[in-house]
C-alpha cells in the first residue's frame, strides 16, 4: 500500500515470505461458487503456509464421522475470515475452538469456510455445498467487505438481473490486488471499501446482501445448525474519523438480519474499541493480524460459551 505505514501508524507488518513451497493460490473456476481454492494443495500465501482440504476449504480434511459429543463451527466469509497473513492455528475459528474445547470439556472443531474475495452469495453457495458434509452445529456469518467492495461492474446484481457470463474474469480482476495490499479505502474514498463514487458500485447490491443473509440463516437452520453473526472491525473504528456511510449501511443490514433471526451478533468494532485495540490488530484497512484474530476468536468463544452442548 502506497501510504502504509504513514496513514496507519503501528499497523502490523506482514509475515516474511518463507522458502520451500510455491507462492500464491491459483484459484480454480467453480460452477456455483465462482472460484475455489484448489483442493489438496499446500503452498505459501501472504507469508504463511496454507493447506487446502478436499472441500476446497483452508485447513485439514474434515472427518466424515464426528467424535462423541463433538461440536463443529463453520465460518463463512472472505479473506478476513480465511486468515490473510495468519497461520492456520491462529485464525479466529481455531482460537475460539481451542478456548471452547477447554471450557466445555468436549471436542470442538473449527472449520474455515472463508475464501478470498467471496461475497455473501458465494458464502451461501459454499454453505449449501459443504454444509451437509461438515454437519456444523454453528455457522458463523462474517461476509461484508467483499460485498461492499467498490468496483466498476457489480459481480452480484439486483433481483431479476443475470450475473455476467464473464464472472470468472471479473472475479480474477477483483482478486488480483489480493497479494499486494490494497489502498486504504477511507483515505481514498473512491476506491476499495470506501464511500461509493458516481461511477462505482458495491459488488453486492444492498437488497441482495440483505436477502442473502436471511437465506444463509434459513440454510443454516435447514442443516440443523445455529447462526451467529460476526461484524468485522476495521482500523477506522479505532479513530475519531467518521465511518463511511456506505459501510455503516451494510453493517446495519447485518444487525437487522441478526435481530430478525434472533441470532447472536458479535460487534467487532465495539469490542475492539472497548478493549483498547490498536492498528497492530490489522495488516491493512480490513485484514486482522494475528493479534486481531486472537481478539475475534476470544469474542466468538465468549459469545458461544453459554450454549454449552448437552451430553447425549
Amino acid at each position: 500500500v502506497d501510504c502504509l505505514p504513514e496513514c496507519m501508524p503501528g499497523v502490523a507488518p506482514m509475515p516474511e515470505q518463507p522458502d520451500g513451497l510455491p507462492r500464491g493460490i491459483p484459484m480454480q473456476q467453480h460452477p456455483t461458487r465462482g472460484w475455489v481454492l484448489p483442493p489438496g494443495v499446500e503452498m505459501v500465501e501472504t507469508g504463511v503456509a496454507t493447506r487446502v482440504n478436499a472441500l476446497s476449504l483452508r485447513g485439514p480434511d474434515v472427518p466424515a464421522e464426528r467424535q462423541p459429543s463433538e461440536v463443529r463451527i463453520l465460518t463463512l466469509g472472505d479473506s478476513s475470515i480465511f486468515g490473510y497473513g495468519v497461520q492456520e492455528q491462529q485464525v479466529f475459528d481455531r482460537v475460539a475452538s481451542t478456548i471452547l474445547q477447554s471450557f466445555w470439556r468436549t471436542p470442538v472443531r473449527g472449520i474455515n469456510g472463508g475464501t478470498p474475495g467471496y461475497t455473501s452469495v458465494q458464502a451461501l453457495a459454499t454453505l449449501m455445498e459443504v454444509g451437509p458434509v461438515v454437519q456444523p452445529d454453528w455457522v458463523v456469518i462474517g461476509t461484508i467487505w467483499s460485498d461492499l467492495f467498490q468496483t466498476d461492474v457489480p459481480l452480484t446484481r439486483a433481483p431479476g438481473e443475470q450475473v455476467p457470463l464473464a464472472m470468472w474474469r471479473v472475479g480474477t480482476r477483483i482478486l488480483a490486488p489480493w497479494l499486494p495490499a490494497r489502498k486504504v479505502g477511507w483515505v481514498d474514498t473512491t476506491r476499495d471499501v470506501g464511500t461509493p463514487a458516481a461511477d462505482r458500485a458495491a459488488r453486492t447490491a444492498l437488497e441482495v446482501y440483505t436477502r442473502t443473509l436471511a437465506e444463509i440463516v434459513a440454510e443454516t437452520r435447514r442443516l440443523g445448525a445455529k447462526p451467529v453473526f460476526i461484524m468485522l472491525p476495521a482500523p477506522v473504528d479505532l479513530t475519531e474519523d467518521a465511518l463511511p456511510p456506505h459501510i455503516e449501511t451494510y453493517r446495519q443490514a447485518m444487525r437487522d438480519a441478526a435481530q430478525a433471526a434472533d441470532a447472536p451478533l458479535i460487534d467487532g468494532p465495539a469490542q475492539f474499541k472497548a478493549d483498547g485495540a490498536s492498528n497492530a490488530e490489522f495488516y491493512d484497512q480490513i485484514h486482522p493480524s494475528k493479534t486481531g484474530h486472537a481478539r475475534l476468536g476470544s469474542a466468538l468463544a465468549s459469545t458461544l460459551s453459554p450454549f454449552k452442548p448437552t451430553t447425549p
